[in-house]
């Protein structure tokens, strides 16, 4: 005798019966079987106001999800009991049945195309994406349309001179939930709890995965490592199951969640900043998360508009201009990465000039910075020769000025200028400094373009330095 079913309800009734165990596989897909009621009869309405149609009482009896059941002798199987289902509630039940036989499979969880399907315009891809994002996330206007350019760029990382990174921060929830919205539009996106080597050492590579991390606790060395496979040919050293240990370069695209501390955000190279945490007064997420159909229609899209576009990027001269050495390079990589939409690349380029000012207004507080900037104005000066003990009488000059106590000896200052690759050497009695030939000069003028120091050493010296010109 079969119990009340309301259709309104998605997770139906059981109906007491059960049944021997289909065999388990790998797949994520569940097997499903459908009975006839047959002369059972109809399921009785709940209400007696609305009555129902007939073909909504229709009943069917479906295989639920597969339970683990220890036998008299004490062994352990699997059965499938059987629910009693109401038409309106079957494709919601089989759903159910659907995720609770989840497999554990990394590749069947991973969005693949099936296929290529028309993508529109550019624009409207683009518009298309964001949207979704915006929808997922409740990320603002400008950091979603930054998403979606980083995106775009996952498709196109193979043949791109930098695949830029993605640094995010915030709270937990909000960022989990960001990495995995990513997950229904990049390129092979894989999801990965915490990165070691020996995680990178085991992923298949030939597949150019795009690598969605969560690690609040990333280290200080597996960040460098990170920031520096955002370029081609940094080799680290791979050790898999029975092959001896060999180089590899581990370039690809890859997002971090790093927790609310934004302290590595400066170690990850080439990586762009996003902080997810929830403005004030901002309510709680709550969409659904993309459906299995637009998460696919996405990716085949997406598969349409590498395929088109993947000659075009690969020869495009794109360049943005006006922002600072680091931010540069990660415009340059997604701006190319955006065909025939030349507004959106001038957006692109907008959305990344706080970023840019704020790289420089961090560099410029920065040790190293100080002590090239104050070199390149005492070279500036037309000496023959700049001593360390000036350059660093330079740097607390500055630091005076600006009304800050902290002083730097000379002996760090050195540290910092040879860290930068400016290596002073014995000028006699008075101590170390750089002799201003050609080749100091050109290299120092190097150095500072490097460091942002060009456009801003105090002076007018620098107004008519040819080499200044040149590095510009």
């Amino acid at each position: 005798m079969h119990e009340e079913t309301n259709d309104d309800n998605p997770f139906p009734v059981e109906s007491g019966t059960s049944a021997r165990a289909l065999p388990q596989t790998d797949t994520s897909e569940a097997v499903t079987s459908e009975v006839e009621a047959g002369d059972q009869g109809r399921i009785p309405s709940i209400s007696r106001k609305r009555p129902e149609p007939q073909a909504a009482r229709a009943v069917h009896t479906l295989q639920g999800i597969a339970e683990s059941l220890r036998g008299e002798d004490g062994s352990l199987n699997s059965f499938h009991f059987g629910y009693s289902v109401g038409s309106n509630s079957a494709r919601k039940f089989q759903e159910m049945v659907a995720k609770g036989q989840y497999a554990r499979d990394p590749l069947q969880s991973v969005p693949f195309p099936t296929g290529k399907q028309d993508h529109g315009t550019t624009g409207a891809l683009f518009a298309r994406i964001k949207q979704a994002i915006a929808e997922q996330t409740q990320l603002s206007d400008a950091n979603s349309a930054l998403l979606t350019y980083w995106v775009l760029s996952t498709w196109f990382q193979d043949i791109l001179p930098v695949a830029p990174g993605l640094a995010i921060t915030g709270w937990a929830y909000e960022g989990d939930v960001v990495l995995r919205t990513l997950k229904a539009f990049c390129y092979h996106p894989a999801l990965v709890a915490g990165i070691t080597s020996a995680t990178l050492n085991d992923f298949y590579w030939d597949r150019k995965p795009t690598l969605l991390i969560s690690d609040p606790n990333l280290s200080k060395r597996m960040a460098v490592l990170l920031g520096s496979s955002t370029s081609r040919g940094y080799l680290a050293f791979r050790k898999v199951a029975g092959r001896p240990t060999s180089p590899f370069d581990y370039f690809s695209s890859k997002a971090v969640f790093l927790g609310e501390d934004p302290q590595m955000v400066s170690v990850l190279q080439h990586f762009l900043h996003i902080n997810v945490s929830p403005a004030h007064g901002v309510e709680p997420l709550r969409a659904s998360p993309l459906s299995d159909k637009a998460t696919q229609d996405f990716q085949n899209q997406l598969l349409s508009y590498r395929i088109k576009s993947l000659p075009h990027a690969y020869t495009s001269d794109f360049y943005a201009a006006g922002l600072s050495s680091g931010v540069t390079s990660i415009a340059n990589a997604l701006g190319k990465c955006i065909v025939d939409a030349p507004d959106l690349q001038a957006e692109l380029v907008t959305l990344l000039t706080p970023y840019s000012h704020q790289q420089i207004a961090e560099r410029v507080d920065d040790l190293g910075t100080l002590a090239v900037g104050a070199a390149l104005s005492l070279c500036h000066q037309g000496k023959a020769q700049v001593l360390v003990g000036e350059i660093a009488g330079e740097v607390n000059r500055v630091l005076k000025g600006r009304g800050e106590r902290l002083q730097f000896s000379p002996e760090k200052v050195g540290h910092r200028l040879k860290k930068a690759g400016l290596l002073s050497r014995r000028m006699g009695a008075a101590g170390n400094g750089f002799l201003m030939d050609n080749a100091t000069q050109v290299l120092l003028h190097q150095v500072a373009e490097a460091y942002g120091c060009v456009s801003l050493t105090e002076g007018s010296d620098n107004l008519h330095c040819l080499l200044c010109e040149e590095n510009k």
